[in-house]
This record gives structure tokens, sequence and C-alpha cells, in this order.
């Protein structure tokens, strides 16, 4: 009579072994999806702290009066948090030329902005304070830079063409009398 072959299991070392290469595979893992993590948070971050800082410069762009040279500050609403800026207004060498750069960071304060907001269409001043060395120190997320000129026209109606053509082709279209709305002209060119 022939003895059955013994049956061999993992011994407790090798379970042991095993055990530690997963949590350490674990581990590594679970860094690499917390990183990944961080970074999505710090570019929308980011990319809103751009968006308010590009808000604040087009307002001082359009606005009717000349900013004052110096440095203000605010704040404003993006996102569902509210974010604070400070722009500094300075000359350039050019007369009626000035450099405006506006950094902005998040406060951390959450805001419900699922509410309609009602806006004014009239411009006007956003409010602002002035900003002291205090706000110096402080993290600023991202910063704009641009150029204003003391040159502002009263103008403040649309100054472009209304769009004609097809946007889904590209091609231009002509208005055709009589005909069918978007049909092409016919006829001979005109020089």
């Amino acid at each position: 009579m022939k003895r059955s072959p013994r049956h061999r299991g993992f011994t407790l070392l090798e379970v042991l072994i095993a055990l530690a290469i997963v949590a350490m595979s674990v581990g590594a893992l679970l860094g690499t999806v917390t990183s990944s993590a961080s970074n999505v948070i710090y570019l929308k971050d980011k990319t809103l702290a751009e968006w308010v800082a590009l808000n604040r410069l087009t307002e001082v762009r359009i606005d009717q009066q000349m900013p004052a040279k110096g440095k203000r500050s605010g704040n404003t609403v993006m996102g569902g948090m509210r974010w604070e800026w400070q722009e500094e207004v300075v000359e350039l060498p050019i007369k009626g030329m000035f450099r405006v750069e506006v950094r902005a960071h998040a406060t951390g304060e959450l805001v419900d902005d699922t509410k309609p907001v009602d806006k004014p269409t009239a411009q006007k001043l956003s409010p602002s304070t002035a900003s002291g060395s205090s706000k110096d120190s402080t993290a600023w997320t991202t910063s704009a830079v641009g150029v204003v000129g003391s040159a502002r026209s009263d103008l403040r109606e649309a100054v472009a063409a209304p769009f004609e053509g097809n946007p889904q082709t590209g091609t231009p279209q002509t208005p055709n009398p009589g005909g069918t709305p978007g049909a092409p002209k016919t006829g001979t060119p005109t020089s």
C-alpha cells in the first residue's frame, strides 16, 4: 500500500512576507491617489484665482474712471468660495499709461452662489479698501498684470458687426432677397 502524498500549505513566515508586500503596495497606491487628488484641488484653486484676478483687471480696464495709484483690496465670490484680491496701480514712464497688477487667493469661506444675484447694468467702482503692509505677507495664489491707458472713449455701444455665416461650416452666407434664407446668391460677381 502506498502512502498518500503529504499536503503542504504556506508557512507562517511566507504568509507574513506576502502580507508585508501587499501592505507596501497598497500604501504606495494610496500615496499616489492622495497626491493626484491634491494636485487637482490645487489646479482648481489656481484656475479660479486666475479668473478672479483677470475679472478684476477687466473691471479696471472698462471702468469709466482711471484707477488711483497705490494698492487696494477687496473680495468677490466665484465657484462657491469667497476670494480676496489686491490690486496695485503704478504709473509707467509713458504719460497716461498705468501698470495694474492684481493678486488673488481664496479666503476659505464657502458661499452659496446658486441664488441669482441682481447685477446693475451701469458701470460703477467696485468696493475696495486701501491696503497696508499686512496684506503683503499673504501667500497669493495667482497674479495677473495688465496695462491701462488714460485715453477713454465715451462710446458705450457695440462696435462689432453682427456675425454672418454658418458657424458649423465656417462658410460665409450672404442675404438673398426674396430667396431662401442662407441660399447662395446667384448671378455674376461684381468687382
